[in-house]
């Protein structure tokens, strides 16, 4: 395996194809290994590879979805397909240290779940201080570099300032952000410019934001538990769902391609729970938006005054 390519070079190999182009979208499989029906679920990956698919995350937090993606990843030319995994770098029950065993633990059962001998991109997965990783999980890595089982490191995690610190100490090769770049949030803007100076890669999550914006009335939060900063995205899904109503475009279509508008996101991920999630992926990606009603959606994300901030986590 070759580990000397640079990783932004490596992921655009890994591009869907479709309708004869290129596009930097790929199957993130966090919904994958949920639920019951494991063959389902198998058939549902393979559709997505022969619609174009080519780059898969998934994660050992996300259920059985490493062992579903690894009986897929049997069916089809390894060298074919983009595998990024993570697993978490938790303290102990004592909050001063973290546990670095679990973590090696799970390093090398996501080889076994995943059925491969090698796995491309490897990533710390909440873990919202990069500093905690320095002394022993990225010497353990870049160990696995050195002997072929892994071909980058990469983090991801909800705090962008993690990130930079990350990026900027030039150990991990990728960021990977989720609710951070979306059509209620460009909090990422500041770290995908990191990434773009630093030759590092920005991968993009949840551009959906967890289903908000199939709110049938997402100012209606009196009686739930909302966070402040999720009021702040229901202010502003309210408003572009208004927009899209009045201009005639699916705030779908509109939240799939804003994120592949940017030359400097490398990957976005876009989950894929069931065959109509995926007809509904290609039919965005066919949409037609006018540029007249994209200045209009960026013009109006631009007058909301905390679009790029990053959200308090807490």
């Amino acid at each position: 395996m070759n580990t000397s390519m640079e990783i932004k070079d490596k992921i655009s190999q890994f591009r869907m194809i479709h309708a004869d182009r290129r596009v930097p979208l790929g199957v993130g499989c966090g919904w994958v290994g949920r639920e019951e029906g494991k063959t389902g679920e198998i058939d549902l990956l393979l559709a997505t590879y022969e619609r174009g698919f080519r780059y898969y995350d998934t994660s050992r937090q996300y259920g059985e979805s490493e062992v579903v993606v690894g009986e897929f990843v049997k069916q089809v030319p390894r060298e074919s397909v983009f595998i990024a995994t993570k697993s978490p770098y938790r303290p102990l029950a004592d909050n001063r240290s973290y546990d670095f065993e679990t973590f090696k633990r799970n390093f090398y059962e996501s080889f076994d779940r995943l059925r491969t001998d090698h796995i491309d991109l490897f990533q710390i997965h909440d873990t919202d201080n990069y500093w905690v990783c320095e002394d022993q999980v990225m010497p353990f890595l870049e160990d696995r570099i050195r002997e072929g089982l892994i071909g980058y490191i990469g983090m991801g995690t909800r705090s962008l300032n993690a990130h930079e610190n990350a990026i900027r100490c030039g150990r991990v090769k990728s960021a990977l952000s989720y609710l951070n770049y979306n059509l209620q949030n460009k909090g990422a803007a500041h770290l995908i410019e990191v990434c773009k100076q630093l030759g590092a890669a920005f991968i993009n999550a949840s551009v959906f934001n967890y289903g908000m914006l199939r709110l049938e009335n997402p100012l209606d939060y009196d009686k739930q538990d909302v966070p402040p900063f999720a009021r702040r995205h229901r202010e502003i899904t309210h408003k572009i769902q208004a927009l899209c109503a009045e201009m005639g475009v699916s705030i779908f279509d509109i939240a799939t391609q804003i994120s592949l508008l940017n030359p400097y996101i490398d990957m976005t991920l876009i989950g894929i729970r069931r065959m109509e999630n995926l007809q509904a992926t290609l039919e965005s990606l066919d949409a037609h938006i006018r540029p007249e009603q994209w200045a209009r959606i960026f013009a109006l994300q631009d007058t909301y005054p905390l679009m790029y901030v990053q959200d308090n986590l807490y």
